[in-house]
């Protein structure tokens, strides 16, 4: 199975979803692992770096999410790279259900299964998925940083 991920619309999403060492872990686990080209760059993640873990390096963007079984982003990618995927094709990341109601819908109709992580259940058995109470912690400790450096 080939798990994909390209690169976010960084104007507004800056985080990845892949890291070379997350790639490795996919990698352990049988899984393929194909990103766009310069991926993570901007984070200090060279292409090498996830090479050397066993990564494919595309940069036909296009070419990359029709070839996944599995699309992990942290956001809902555009309409015109949504429009690409196919019939059973698994796509996980933070969906924005509620914004993106009718978007999601019509990838539901092309038979795409959708997971949105803000929705998983905050209970002890998906506690490892739970992706609001970390981002929620790390907006914590980055308020108490730059209240020390506005107040001292």
């Amino acid at each position: 199975m080939i798990i994909v991920s390209v690169s976010e619309n960084r104007d507004l999403e800056k985080r990845i979803s892949i890291t070379p060492e997350i790639s490795k872990k996919y990698i352990n686990l049988g899984f393929e692992v194909h990103l766009s080209e310069n991926y993570g760059e901007h984070l200090g993640f060279k292409d090498d770096e996830y090479k050397a873990q066993g990564v494919k390096i595309d940069s036909d963007e296009k070419k990359l999410l029709e070839s996944a079984d599995i699309i992990i982003q942290m956001s809902l990618l555009d309409e015109n790279k949504t429009s690409v995927l196919k019939p059973n094709q698994t796509f996980v990341g933070v969906l924005n259900p509620y914004k993106n109601k009718n978007r999601l819908d019509t990838l539901a109709k092309k038979k795409i299964n959708l997971f949105s992580l803000e929705l998983l259940p905050r209970i002890t058995r998906a506690q490892s998925m739970d992706i609001l109470s970390s981002q929620a912690n790390l907006a914590g400790y980055k308020a108490v940083v730059e209240s020390f450096s506005i107040f001292e």
